[in-house]
Formats: C-alpha cells, structure tokens, sequence
C-alpha cells in the first residue's frame, strides 16, 4: 500500500499512521516486518533432506563365514516393547502439535533399512547364502520429545522367521533415534518387501 505525500498526509510517520500490525512505514510505503521465524521455515521446507542411496540387494551374506559365530545367536529384544494399540498412553498438556513429516520419516527410514539389511545378511550367511523373499511389516511408536522409538512390532512371512531377523529387526528400528518434535506421540507404520516369496 503506497502512501501519498502532500501536506495532508501528516501523522506519526511517512504513511500518516496507515500502516497495521506486522508492518512498519518504510520511505512512505508499508513493508511486511521480517519475522525471525520466517526464514528458518522457508529453509526448512526448501531444503531437501538428504537421503542414503536405495538398497538395491536385499538379504545377501556379505560375510565371511568365520566372521560369525558358528552357532547363530538370536539379539536379545525383550526389552522393547511391543506395539500395541491398547496401552494406555501418558498426554502431556504442554505438548504441542508437531508432527515429523513424510520427506524426515522416509530419510530415517532408510538409515534403518541399512540397519534390517544387516540382520538379514547375518541370516543369509547362516541360510547358505541367501534368503527366500519376503515382507517385513512394522508399527513403530515414536515419542516427541525424546525422538526414540518407544514401541515395535515386527511381523515377517514365512521365509524371513529364520535366524532371528524378527528380533533384530526390532533392535535395529527401536536404536534409531528420530529427530525431536513437539507433539504427542506419533505411530509409523513401514513394509520392506525383499525379492519373490
């Protein structure tokens, strides 16, 4: 909004006090006040976050075989716990409305892939090499203000239940730390399909 300069226009500045809340008189036109919040959000939905290159081979022993035990031991996961829609959950009042978005989800998502293609090379190698195929189905409870996993399950088809992948799936997810965000608690649910059943 362009203000006029004539000898009517008189009041607290150039614009003659026209100008409202968030703008200021600037050489006799209002301008938009530069919040400080607002280049930090433009750079936030500018910038794409960067992301592992894809797994393009599921589920192959990229060990040597006297690397590993000779006796698979399955990772001990007992103390995560599971998923489950039924338990009662703790609401924080002063939580506020955040949630991560799908561009940060995916990006964490795939650093936890590289973690489940590690357990299912270990399982490989104990299989003789290679896997059958399969799907990995996971629900994942993140909590905002710590960014960990606070509960998974894992379910897997019949040729990904062998050598403890469930297990150490489940330990790969629930090490992962999530960035944090101020909002209630948040559940992801993610499937890895690996090769032909």
């Amino acid at each position: 909004m362009a203000c006029k300069r004539n000898s009517d226009s008189r009041g607290p500045d150039q614009c003659g006090g026209l100008c409202g809340q968030g703008t200021r008189c600037e050489g006799g036109t209002c301008v938009v006040e530069n919040s400080e919040d607002t280049p930090v959000k433009q750079e936030v939905e500018t910038n794409e976050i960067p992301m592992r290159p894809q797994i393009t081979s599921w589920g192959e022993c990229t060990h040597e075989r006297d690397e590993l035990p000779k006796k698979h031991v399955a990772v001990d996961d007992s103390a995560i716990p599971q998923y489950d829609i039924e338990r009662p959950r703790v609401l924080d009042w002063s939580e506020g409305e955040e949630q991560l978005n799908e561009q940060v989800l995916s990006a964490h998502m795939r650093e936890v892939e590289y973690g489940i293609n590690e357990c299912l090379s270990i399982a490989a190698c104990y299989s003789g090499g290679s896997l059958k195929g399969g799907r990995l189905d996971m629900v994942v409870s993140l909590l905002g203000k710590t960014g960990r996993v606070d509960a998974v399950t894992v379910t897997a088809s019949r040729g990904l239940q062998v050598f403890g992948i469930v297990p150490c799936v489940r330990k790969a997810v629930a090490d992962h730390e999530f960035p944090r965000y101020n909002g209630p608690q948040m559940t992801v649910k993610y499937n890895i399909e690996i090769g032909e059943e």
